[in-house]
């Protein structure tokens, strides 16, 4: 896999985010709580966690992000991963 940009990263979590809750119609920041602010449940979230693994071609186990709460941890996180 190619070097991928925290910005990349981003643009494609917005991107999944507004596909698995298209209801949701404003700005997507790093700061909004994937369950709080965003209403992601735990199947959102394990869908979340397949199509990123999908897409970056990486095996992300569900103990690595337990922490993860915002759009930027988990950004973070891939970028680490991806580095």
């Amino acid at each position: 896999m190619p070097h991928v940009t925290p910005d990349q990263i981003t643009r494609d979590l917005e991107t999944i985010i507004r596909r698995l809750k298209p209801e949701h119609s404003g700005d997507i920041r790093a700061t909004d709580r994937l369950r709080d602010d965003l209403g992601l449940d735990s199947l959102h979230s394990m869908e979340l966690l397949s199509e990123v693994t999908e897409k970056y071609e990486v095996d992300i186990d569900v103990e690595q992000v337990q922490d993860v709460r915002t759009v930027g941890d988990v950004v973070q996180f891939l970028a680490g991963v991806l580095a």
